[in-house]
């Protein structure tokens, strides 16, 4: 693997109840968020399909291109987010 797994920083965040944000760190940089409403288990299932996804996506990548795939790949995740029920 490319990069070091401590430095890439995956959080889930409450800001109300049933919205969260992921947000998405390389070395103590933020480079980005992703806001999603539903429950708690959809949230924290997201937030580690994301973290897959997104290592997955810059495994092979060189360090400089991190702040750009994390990015493309949370914009991807976006727009495949399923509608949550309630």
């Amino acid at each position: 693997m490319a990069h070091d797994g401590n430095s890439l920083q995956f959080d889930l965040e409450e800001v109300a109840p049933g919205e969260f944000i992921i947000a998405v760190a390389w070395r103590e940089k933020k480079l980005g968020s992703l806001y999603l409403r539903g429950d708690r288990p959809y949230a924290t299932a997201f937030l580690e399909a994301a973290r897959r996804r997104i290592v997955l996506a810059i495994a092979g990548d060189g360090p400089g291109d991190v702040d750009g795939q994390v990015r493309r790949e949370l914009i991807d995740l976006s727009r495949s987010l399923p509608q949550p029920r309630g």
